[in-house]
């Protein structure tokens, strides 16, 4: 079946032992009702960084440790182009599998034997109906009255609206009139759904109205006190700065007090307090840092946090030089249609129209651990820590001097990803020594093409055409597309896209070109 790499939990994303105690308790309590009219679906909401997907990491940890059958998936706003929501139950299904339930493990069998386009459906009610509630209720039937847990993590950053509605539907049970009978599409009793997302307007649209649903925000204090939060956050910047001489635990609760419950915000400052390579200011200079100026509440305080890293990154006398380089990195990493490892985005850059462009990421990055993955390992994807920042870098009003416009990014990623299909394909890519072979006859495939496919030609085999159809038609660019058709890199490249298996792509890839060249002609 169609699989989400990479949308699993992490350990290393858990609450802190201690933290969150509460509300872990209330979702736990849910998971271990029992009953009819125990509600199926937990949707725990709230903004930006009060620490919804810790919580979604830890109760996951603590269902699977304790030998329960469940499944975790994570949407990521930096994977759209993988289109996870169109693999959602799919994966989830064979998460399940892999769970080790001998019940639902031979319910999801004999669902898809011999029946090869359910495995790879993009239709998410088929998915949902045929995968997840047949394997749910077959353990059900058979008198097993432990709980299967369904995680869902991000749900608001699977996309825009579009790209949910779906998955909405199916959860909140508000399919279209004369479509399946909703009591086919009914949660039995032994199941459970944790939803986390913010309280975007269509989702609340769907679960608000939805008797099945358990709405619970994180900005409520009936279900998290701000006395709760601050305990937590104190905790945990008590524990992030002990290593740290001189601060006592008064300072600690000042710095509790101003996070405002939020936990990102704790997490930005406790790194930049204790950042061994700043030049000139001492850890109570950067405490004080933190502190002052005018209290600001909610997505304001994470704000000021991204000004004032940025702003010691990028001081005034430097800021001139500096915000252009800053800007060509970041436009390239956030539009970049999924993260990549710094050798990769600089392999690119060299094939940048301008030569401002063509700087290399580490001159951007390596000051910004905080801030962004992949600063000290070149091998690990370059992308945004927290959500929030990527949409304080793309808001202007919020942003200012550090505003990236995205909108020129297709031009670079288009050349760029013509530029490497120029320099990297070539014949026998992975050095096969029988065309007459199946790849999955090969058994050295895999290694031979982590040998041969950098992350680089990988990323512009697969989504070269989607920069080219992004943007409005120059002749410059019309040009080095001909080229391409003209000589054997056509070849070439399909043969790199049979070994990565997205021909299905490849062939959207020529009818977009197709009409794109259609309109410069």
């Amino acid at each position: 079946m169609i699989y989400a790499e990479g949308a699993g939990r992490h350990t290393s994303k858990r609450c802190l032992p201690g933290t969150r105690e509460d509300i872990l308790t209330e979702i736990k309590t849910w998971i271990d009702s029992t009953g009819e009219d125990v509600e199926r679906v937990f949707w725990l909401n709230g903004t930006a960084g009060k620490g919804k997907s810790a919580i979604a990491h830890t109760i996951a940890d603590w269902f699977i440790e304790r030998g329960g059958s469940g499944a975790f998936f994570c949407f990521d706003r930096t994977r759209e182009a993988d289109k996870r929501h169109e693999k959602i139950f799919t994966t989830i299904a064979r998460d399940l599998i892999d769970g080790g339930d001998p019940i639902i493990r031979r319910a999801l069998a004999t669902v898809i034997r011999d029946r090869n386009e359910l495995r790879h459906t993009t239709d998410i009610t088929r998915q949902w109906k045929e995968l997840i509630l047949k394997s749910v209720r077959a353990a059900a039937a058979k008198a097993v009255t432990a709980p299967v847990l369904i995680v869902i993590d991000a749900l608001d950053e699977s996309g825009d609206a579009r790209s949910r509605d779906q998955i909405l539907r199916v959860l909140a049970g508000k399919l279209e009139q004369g479509t399946i009978p909703s009591n086919q599409m009914k949660l039995p009793a032994n199941a459970r759904v944790l939803v986390t997302s913010r309280p975007l307007g269509d989702i609340q649209e769907y679960f608000d109205v939805a008797f099945h649903v358990r709405s619970v925000s994180m900005d409520d204090a009936v279900h998290v006190s701000m006395e709760s939060s601050e305990r937590d956050i104190q905790h945990y910047i008590s524990t992030r700065l002990k290593a740290v001489e001189g601060f006592t635990d008064e300072e600690f609760k000042r710095l509790a007090i101003e996070s405002d419950g939020l936990f990102e915000w704790a997490r930005l400052a406790c790194d930049y307090i204790s950042d061994k390579n700043m030049v000139g200011q001492d850890p109570q200079e950067r405490f004080e840092a933190a502190l002052a100026g005018k209290s600001e509440k909610g997505i304001h305080l994470l704000d000021k946090m991204y000004r004032l890293i940025l702003g010691d990154i990028m001081p005034d006398e430097r800021r001139q030089v500096a915000i252009p380089i800053f800007c060509s990195v970041m436009r390239q990493i956030i539009a970049s249609l999924e993260p990549l490892p710094r050798t990769a985005l600089n392999a690119m850059r060299q094939h940048f129209p301008l030569a401002v462009d063509r700087r290399k990421v580490e001159l951007v990055i390596c000051p910004m651990g905080s801030l962004v993955t992949g600063t000290t390992d070149p091998r690990i994807p370059v992308r945004p820590l927290h959500a929030s920042f990527y949409e304080f870098l793309t808001d202007e009003t919020r942003s200012n001097a550090f505003f990236v416009d995205v909108s020129s990014a297709e031009s670079n990623l288009a050349f760029a990803s013509l530029g490497v299909l120029k320099k990297q394909l070539r014949f026998n890519i992975c050095s096969l020594r029988s065309s007459y072979l199946s790849n999955s006859a090969i058994p050295d495939l895999e290694d031979r093409m982590k040998e041969s496919i950098s992350a680089e030609l990988s990323y512009s085999c697969r989504f070269w055409g989607t920069h080219i159809s992004a943007m409005s038609v120059e002749q410059p660019l019309v040009e080095e597309v001909k080229e391409f058709f003209d000589d054997e890199r056509l070849l070439f490249w399909l043969e790199v896209v049979s070994l990565l298996k997205v021909v299905g792509g490849a062939v959207a890839t020529l009818s977009c070109i197709a009409n794109w060249l259609t309109v410069s002609c």
